[in-house]
């Protein structure tokens, strides 16, 4: 589920970068989930399913813990959108190209 295909189908651009890569993207999923972290934490003790701190601390554990692969996948998105640049004329050759 966590994993990054080596080679888009269509254009070729290569997605495997050097290691470092994963590296910044582990800093963004930090990020993301203390987001997702304080999330839950306002869900929880505004909507008033939790008013213990143990409690809310159990809920935000779960949430993160289900959350993992796709906050794992995110980061790696939102960190490669900083290397990987939008290009109009690529994306026309792309969209004409008939391989999948």
């Amino acid at each position: 589920m966590n994993k990054v295909k080596e080679k888009c189908p269509k254009c070729g651009l290569q997605y495997s970068i050097e290691p470092a890569f994963y590296t910044g993207s582990m800093y963004v999923s930090y990020a993301v989930g203390i987001a997702v972290g304080v999330a839950i934490f306002v869900l929880t003790y505004f909507t008033g399913l939790a008013s213990h701190p143990l409690t809310i601390f159990g809920y935000i554990v779960l949430g993160l813990f289900l959350l993992m692969p796709y906050i794992g996948a995110v980061s790696k998105s939102i960190w490669a959108h900083f290397f990987f640049k939008y290009k109009p004329t690529i994306a026309k050759q792309v969209n004409n190209d008939s391989r999948t």
